[in-house]
């Protein structure tokens, strides 16, 4: 028997209504985040950390536009396997095993491959995200410009990003998505994890995702 939460999306971010408040769900960062406290999430007990790096919580928590009371990163679902329905505003701890593609995951954030133009592209699934992000600007060239995007990072403060439609192919099935080209900064955070791109919400708004986080595998349908 699965069990599920309502999700829902704040400027970009995908969220959930907890006892303790608003809780980001963050598949895009290795460690919860928060007071140092004990959260239950569908069925896994996580602690949150009020540290990252050197990075605090605290300071995180005063760059977000909304309020938060803490992150839930994929150190919650170490052991799970969690099928996203972001459109119908569902995340369910599901209970069986999934049909997909095995990728090692990246610091315990799911990756896939996809083809955007004559590119292949590792990507990470981040519902962390608002705003897509292509790192190579060569890969931006398959793409239709659209203009400029303001974005934020918790880390790296707000920012304007040039952004493209692309199509982005998975075996047989595509769609379009819109990627900002990553700034220097951006750029070096995902050299250092070795990606070719982020996957943000609205990559998850257009389809139905199945992750096992314990045996890296995702399984998706796009569209």
């Amino acid at each position: 028997m699965s069990e599920s939460i309502e999700v829902v999306i704040r400027e970009g971010i995908l969220c959930a209504d907890f006892n303790e408040g608003c809780l980001i769900i963050d598949t895009g960062s290795p460690i919860s985040l928060g007071p140092d406290i004990p959260v239950r999430v569908l069925g896994s007990v996580v602690q949150l950390n009020s540290n990252f790096g050197n990075c605090a919580w605290t300071e995180i928590q005063q760059s977000l536009p909304f309020d938060a009371v803490g992150l839930i990163g994929v150190d919650a679902f170490s052991d799970a396997v969690l099928g996203f329905d972001v459109a119908n505003n569902t995340l369910a701890r599901l209970d069986v095993l999934i049909d997909g593609d095995e990728t090692p995951f990246v610091m315990g954030s799911p990756v896939i491959h996809c083809q955007i133009g004559e590119d292949r592209l590792s990507c990470v699934l981040d519902t962390g995200a608002g705003l897509s992000y292509l790192r190579s600007d060569e890969t931006a060239v398959f793409g239709q410009a659209l203009g400029r995007q303001h974005d934020f990072h918790p880390m790296l403060g707000k920012f304007e990003v040039e952004t493209v439609a692309c199509m982005l192919v998975m075996g047989d099935q595509s769609l379009t998505e819109t990627f900002g080209i990553a700034t220097a900064e951006l750029r070096q955070l995902m050299d250092a994890a070795n990606i070719d791109a982020i996957l943000s919400t609205t990559f998850f708004q257009q389809s139905l995702i199945e992750i096992d986080f314990q045996n890296e595998i995702v399984g998706m349908t796009l569209g």
